[in-house]
């Protein structure tokens, strides 16, 4: 396996000369206050593994991007650790090789249009996948209840000007490569950005995820402004509409903020409700980001689970409402363009 993903790599790589390589090492500590059952954090993303040290991801992305003057390009992102093994988790494809390839796809560009096609990562939510991309080290209740992870398809995307661009997208349906019926899931996309410091995307996907089943409906809104060079907020709002099994929707709010405290200290409060079919789930987080290096920079987070009845394990056969912990987590990245 690893010889086939070097042999890919090179060959990429060998390719051209405008390329852009980055990369991530991330791994972290959890400790649980309740009596986390198989040493497991519930309702996790990413960090769901308690009292052990893990590797949370390890990735190698290289890129050719295709933009105005260049017509062909490409991405090729890598990666290993449970969150690989999470993302790919309902793949009904049994390649192992899948498991490991976050993004695959081909670009082409036209003037303002950018198609791309293969495997990439949902349009949907503020959070992504790279804890480096966002504000809190843990990832929150919208990304793990309520989005896909990724989609395998056709997408288009145009830019009308450097303040509006819109897209659409046709793919096989949520997290799989393979299909799994039928049907093909539809997308809709824009994003408006009044200025540098504000940006506002709406996402509307709607489609057959079981045969047989009813139509999903999923729609998806998130903004950022930054009100200043040390605060910043931003908000998420999803919900979710799948008929198939019974009347079962999800939908969910998520407020953030992102405070520069000191030169070398980054707080970001995060407030998230969710509710599903019979579940009302809420999270309050708090996580300081120390960028002790340009390259490297270490977390602290404190994060408290509530619920409207007992559903976190808290010893072999008993649960609790609510679920407290702490993480430390450790992000080593890069980026080289050459």
């Amino acid at each position: 396996m690893l010889k086939k993903f070097a042999v890919v790599f090179l060959f990429l790589a060998g390719t051209a000369h405008a390329q852009t390589f980055t990369g991530t090492l991330d791994g972290y500590y959890s400790g649980n206050f309740n009596d986390a059952t198989g040493r497991k954090n519930a309702g996790r993303a990413f960090d769901f593994r308690n009292n052990e040290f893990s590797l949370n991801y390890a990735e190698l992305a290289i890129e050719d991007k295709a933009e105005k003057g260049k017509t062909i390009g490409y991405r090729f992102d890598l990666g290993f650790g449970d969150a690989a093994k999470v993302v790919n988790a309902s793949e009904p494809s049994s390649s192992p090789f899948l498991e490991h390839l976050q993004q695959a796809y081909l670009s082409a560009n036209h003037s303002k249009l950018t198609v791309d096609f293969g495997k990439f990562v949902t349009p949907l939510g503020l959070e992504v996948i790279e804890t480096k991309d966002n504000w809190n080290y843990s990832r929150g209740l919208l990304f793990t209840n309520i989005v896909p992870f990724y989609h395998f398809g056709v997408r288009a995307t145009i830019a009308a000007n450097d303040k509006v661009s819109v897209g659409g997208s046709v793919t096989n349906g949520w997290n799989n490569v393979q299909e799994n019926n039928d049907s093909k899931t539809v997308g809709f996309m824009a994003t408006i950005k009044p200025s540098d410091k504000t940006s506002w995307t709406t996402n509307y996907m709607v489609g057959r995820e079981y045969d047989g089943g009813e139509l999903r409906h999923t729609f998806d809104t998130y903004a950022t402004v930054e009100i200043s060079d040390r605060f910043s907020v931003a908000g998420n709002y999803d919900y979710v509409k799948d008929k198939t099994f019974a009347d079962e929707h999800q939908q969910g709010v998520a407020l953030y903020a992102k405070v520069k405290a000191a030169e070398k200290v980054i707080l970001s409060p995060r407030w998230e409700w969710f509710e599903g079919t019979s579940d009302k789930i809420q999270d309050f987080t708090i996580t300081a980001m120390f960028p002790v290096h340009e390259q490297l920079s270490v977390y602290g987070e404190y994060r408290h689970d509530w619920a409207n009845h007992s559903i976190f394990p808290d010893g072999d056969s008993a649960f609790s409402d609510k679920q407290d912990t702490v993480t430390i987590g450790v992000v080593l990245n890069f980026t080289k363009t050459r």
